[in-house]
């Protein structure tokens, strides 16, 4: 594991090397960012990574254009080159439908939203969600401290014994978007993937409990959205994942495509794609992302660590 301070040294010595040398002599994955939310203000939701302005997200998706080809979801599941991108987001937030979607359509870009299934509609709140309003409230200190989903419950009786409601709290903010609102990015030409029933963090689950968290989200949303395209994204990580569990995901037809978080990267499973996250907690602009990422794939090829490998 590279440690925090290489990746920082990685990424400065990385800015000095034009892209189109970077990205030269070698073969590639198609680059694959991801964000989650553009707001001009922060939500007091979300406090665990950088959330983009409008201006500088139109400013990123413009330095994009200028060196990848954007495609849509299909093109990179059956043809992808190393010159093409496709953009993702996850967590299905209202920004998706209300600021996201309309830049892109703006711009021509193609794109996949990742939903999970027990936010829709605004029927319940992401437990890292919970411990930021709690944090921006001052009833939690800010600390290395993260809560995992099986500690939701710590959370719901901080949240009562100081007469705070999630509850209304998603009914006066609507952060998540509505099934509908996701079906009309939809039939914009959108594509609509599942990120697990709950955000749960796979690592911490049983295999049965990982492979519920699949089969459920996917369901729901074959039965809701029907894509043409059946893709899943793991949420957090798809770290530690067995090979077990994407033989038999893809046994049952569960999923035409996943996809993890672990950079610029090959996998040993040809259908899990490796996407890129953005919205880094160094506060990289989207330049430094890419060619960070270039250069760190360089460097691990040259090692022979550019490939994630199953157990």
């Amino acid at each position: 594991m590279t440690s925090e301070k290489n990746k920082i040294l990685i990424a400065a010595l990385s800015q000095f090397i034009p892209l189109a040398l970077l990205r030269s002599g070698q073969k590639h994955p198609p680059f694959l960012p991801f964000y989650h939310v553009v707001n001009d203000t922060v939500p007091e939701h979300i406090n665990s990574y950088e959330v983009r302005s409008t201006t500088n997200f139109r400013k990123e998706l413009d330095y994009l254009l200028k060196h990848f080809l954007p495609v849509d979801l299909k093109t990179i599941v059956n043809k992808p080159q190393k010159n093409m991108m496709h953009l993702s987001f996850d967590d299905g937030l209202k920004e998706c439908y209300t600021t996201i979607a309309p830049i892109l359509k703006e711009k021509g870009i193609p794109a996949t939203f990742f939903v999970s299934p027990g936010f829709v509609d605004n029927k319940s709140l992401f437990h890292r969600f919970k411990r930021a309003i709690l944090e921006e409230r001052g009833i939690l200190t800010k600390s290395r401290r993260k809560f995992f989903i099986h500690e939701a419950s710590e959370l719901d009786e901080l949240a009562k014994n100081n007469n705070i409601s999630f509850a209304q709290y998603l009914n006066d903010h609507q952060p998540y978007m509505s099934l509908s609102e996701i079906k009309e990015l939809q039939a914009d030409g959108f594509t609509i993937g599942a990120h697990s029933i709950d955000h749960a963090e796979f690592w911490l689950l049983p295999y049965s409990e990982q492979f519920r968290q699949i089969e459920e989200s996917m369901n729901w949303m074959v039965s809701n959205i029907n894509p043409d395209i059946k893709a899943f994204s793991f949420p957090f990580t798809d770290d530690g994942i067995s090979k077990a569990l994407f033989e038999e995901v893809k046994a049952k037809k569960l999923v035409d495509v996943c996809f993890g978080t672990a950079g610029l990267k090959y996998d040993t499973i040809p259908f899990n794609l490796q996407r890129i996250p953005v919205e880094r907690k160094q506060n990289w602009d989207v330049r430094k992302v890419v060619h960070f990422e270039y250069f760190y794939y360089f460097a691990r090829s040259i090692a022979g660590k550019n490939k994630v490998n199953r157990q």
